[in-house]
């Protein structure tokens, strides 16, 4: 029985259907808005294509950020819906593994990046080790000086490695929007996306990423299941700051 994946963390909005090695079908547009509109049409579509009824489905995989704030809680609220209706299993998957897997296959080391403004981006590391794709630093949101630090750092590593190269494949729309300073610091190292589609998030690779954690019973319970910022909101940031002010201002 099939799994059904969902990302709409980023302004793609992919959906998945499939098993363990095996993707039965894949819808994923490219928009910078009204997620919350297109996302259970292209469900329902997907599903009625492959002549499947949601009460065949298994499980959902879910990315569940970072990304935009607005735009991971549509895929985390819908899944926490279907699950909770279907009473299935969920899994939550970073956002950030579905876009390094076009990596996956690479010798590099995979840097994805979802811009966060501010010259910030959403980061991981990842590589192939003994022939598995794997995490080596965890999702983080970096300004652009850091993120080439951990770089470096991680190619000092790779060069007493003599079986890994000293490359790096940049990937997402942080990696697009600082590409010149990227390409101008990492020098020769530095490797981009050679399609547009590699810069998107595709659900199927959620699926790729989530299977093996449902079938091994690792899932989250839907009731307390949330979204994976890495940062406040801004509003929310402005009055954390205003508060703990106040509080310093009081007298002791």
């Amino acid at each position: 029985m099939p799994y059904l994946a969902l990302d709409t963390a980023t302004t793609s909005l992919s959906v998945a259907v499939g098993e363990r090695g095996k993707l039965f079908g894949e819808a994923t547009t490219q928009l910078s808005r009204n997620h919350s509109v297109k996302l259970m049409p292209m469900v329902e579509n997907l599903l009625a294509d492959l002549d499947l009824d949601p009460t065949q489905l298994q499980g959902f995989v879910i990315g569940r950020g970072p990304g935009s704030y607005t735009g991971v809680r549509i895929a985390v609220t819908a899944a926490k819906a279907m699950a909770f209706a279907l009473n299935l299993p969920l899994v939550g998957v970073s956002t950030l593994d579905g876009l390094a897997r076009h990596g996956a296959v690479s010798d590099a080391l995979v840097v994805p990046m979802l811009d966060a403004r501010r010259r910030q981006s959403y980061t991981a590391l990842y590589e192939n080790q003994n022939g598995f794709f794997v995490k080596i630093q965890e999702d983080k949101l970096l300004v652009l000086d850091d993120i080439i630090r951990a770089i470096n750092s991680r190619m000092v590593v790779r060069r007493l490695d003599k079986t890994k190269p000293a490359q790096v494949l940049l990937l997402g729309d942080g990696a697009e929007n600082h590409r010149d300073e990227l390409q101008e610091k990492l020098g020769d190292k530095a490797r981009f996306a050679t399609s547009p589609a590699q810069n998107f998030v595709r659900a199927a690779h959620l699926l790729d990423v989530g299977i093996p954690l449902l079938e091994a019973g690792e899932v989250h319970d839907p009731a307390t299941f949330a979204p994976e910022y890495l940062q406040l909101v801004e509003a929310e940031a402005k009055w954390l700051a205003a508060q703990q002010a106040a509080k310093e201002g009081e007298p002791s």
